[in-house]
């Protein structure tokens, strides 16, 4: 690269008297197979009459197809504007495996210092391209294709036996979890349904009656008639005198219901 541009630099410095603009086209390689990439370069060497800033560069490469934005470079008076084209449509293809497509010429424009502007325009050198597929390929049973229809081998980010594997160990975890809770629930369950047995009930009985002792006699009929119910079916005799006590007129008194639960408790010690 460095090479062309000095000889183009030194090749303008003795051009730049006759002609203000010098275009130079070409390919990096002007024989290529179809698809192949080339690197397609105007070269203009400026001449002192043209001003800075006002060359432009059309190079309209159809039927090429261009696959990189165009890049420009300066060194001294000489500027070059290349891009990537390649020749993949169908001018690119013949039925004798070799085409030269036609290029329209690539247009230069400046404005020279007294306003004038100049357009230069430069033919493309030829570019041979070669078809990648032969009539003898054509004429075969079975042509030598390169690709593959057959699908890549899939890829995973957890090898498929492995998460299985985890999957299982998650649902028996899972699974011990879900009965882990069904015991507590059956516990507590079978507990609120044993909490208060007969004998609790007695004992919280009792005592309610020995704290209605010391209150007003409602709470004392209210204390020996729950006595009375809850020793009807043990102590028939103990239960008749609780149900007195609670529809004593006019008012059952804290000794009588103190006596009550006394007996209640010598009965049941023995």
């Amino acid at each position: 690269m460095l090479a062309v541009v000095v000889a183009l630099a030194a090749f303008g410095a003795h051009a730049a008297v006759a002609a203000p603009l010098q275009v130079r086209t070409s390919f990096d390689e002007a024989d290529v197979q179809f698809g192949a990439p080339v690197h397609a370069r105007v070269s203009v060497v400026l001449g002192p009459a043209v001003r800075t800033g006002s060359v432009r560069v059309t190079d309209d490469l159809a039927p090429l197809t261009t696959v990189s934005p165009r890049r420009g470079t300066r060194a001294g008076n000489v500027i070059e504007a290349t891009r990537v084209v390649t020749c993949i449509t169908a001018p690119c293809v013949a039925a004798g495996g070799v085409v030269t497509p036609k290029l329209a010429p690539a247009l230069v424009t400046a404005v020279l210092a007294n306003g004038r502007t100049v357009r230069v325009a430069a033919p493309w050198p030829a570019l041979t391209v070669h078809g990648r597929v032969s009539g003898a390929d054509l004429g075969r049973a079975q042509p030598p294709l390169r690709g593959s229809v057959a699908p890549p081998a899939p890829t995973y980010r957890v090898a498929p036996s492995t998460l299985a594997w985890l999957l299982d160990g998650a649902a028996i975890v899972l699974g011990l979890a879900a009965l882990a809770l069904l015991v507590v629930q059956a516990r507590r369950w079978w507990s609120r349904r044993h909490r208060d047995t007969p004998t609790d009930q007695l004992e919280q009985a009792l005592r309610l009656a020995r704290e209605a002792e010391a209150r007003p006699a409602p709470d004392r009929r209210r204390a020996a008639g729950l006595l009375a119910r809850l020793l009807d079916d043990r102590h028939e005799h103990l239960a008749g005198s609780a149900s007195e006590l609670a529809w004593a007129k006019p008012q059952p008194e804290a000794a009588a219901l103190e006596s009550l639960v006394g007996d209640v408790e010598r009965e049941r010690q023995t």
